[in-house]
């Protein structure tokens, strides 16, 4: 291992990802161990990460092809983690990538005794080759980069997010971004795209009684709901409309959080049919 290059591994979840993952892994040259997790692809997934030697392991145990998503995406996530070999692990998606600049951060951080165990990451998205660098809920720092031996875990059927000891972990912010790609269809078909999402979060959403459903379905939801409120109309204020976010998207993300609150409703007082 090594050869120069950085000795952090990289997770990646893949599903039918021809079209994206040969740039992402070529993106991803100076890494020194890439670990894909593959949810059993029917495409060229595979055989473009043995071309890019990456270490391929499977999302589930069953070899049923086409599975349209990850089902628990955090126990996959964590599966992907603990095939690593290196301490600092960095975790990303399939059509995303890393712009130079990053990638010398996460050289600089994990070649250097740093205080931090755990960094947070500012996001950019790119539509049709464009960076946005402005959208209402910028600048959406997550954590990407972290040691393993920090003991943080991944959680969140849908939405995975890491958690930690606060207490024994310093955070850091790196300064380079992480760039989202969203490819052309999702760009076309975007109200799709969050429908879908939403109804998988209503999904695995435990209402077990009247107060969960009340503080994390209504009150958590309805203060998110604010804070874009009150950030959409600053954001454009101060910045206007130049290389933003294109005022549709921002208003279907927000339609996106109410059309949550109408489902969790409808699943609290017995009415939802989850998806098949």
């Amino acid at each position: 291992m090594n050869n120069g290059k950085i000795k952090c591994s990289i997770g990646i979840l893949t599903l039918n990802c021809e079209d994206t993952l040969a740039r992402c892994l070529e993106n991803l040259r100076d890494f020194d161990e890439i670990i894909v997790c593959d949810g059993n692809s029917t495409d060229k997934t595979i055989g473009i990460a043995k071309k890019f030697g990456a270490k391929i392991i499977k999302q589930y145990d069953s070899d049923e092809p086409n599975l349209r998503c990850v089902k628990d995406k955090a126990n996959v996530r964590q599966k992907n983690m603990n095939a690593a070999a290196y301490d600092w692990y960095f975790f990303m998606d399939a059509d995303d990538i890393l712009p130079a600049e990053t990638i010398k951060e996460i050289r600089q951080i994990v070649n250097n005794d740093s205080e931090f165990s755990i960094y947070k990451m500012p996001t950019k998205i790119i539509i049709n080759s464009k960076i946005i660098n402005c959208a209402s809920w910028y600048p959406a720092c997550q954590i990407r980069l972290f040691k393993r031996s920090a003991g943080a875990k991944f959680k969140g059927k849908v939405h995975d997010h890491i958690v930690f000891n606060k207490a024994k972990n310093k955070v850091g912010v790196m300064k380079n971004f992480y760039y989202f790609i969203w490819p052309d269809e999702r760009v076309k078909n975007f109200w799709n795209y969050q429908r879908i999402y939403t109804k998988r979060e209503v999904d695995v959403f435990e209402i077990n009684s009247w107060k969960n459903f009340l503080y994390w379905g209504i009150y958590h939801r309805l203060k998110i709901i604010a804070g874009f409120l009150i950030r959409m109309p600053l954001s454009y204020a101060r910045y206007g409309f130049r290389d933003r976010l294109p005022l549709r998207f921002e208003l279907l993300v927000l339609a996106q959080h109410f059309y949550l609150l109408y489902l969790l409703t409808l699943k609290r007082i017995g009415i939802y049919h989850e998806q098949n």
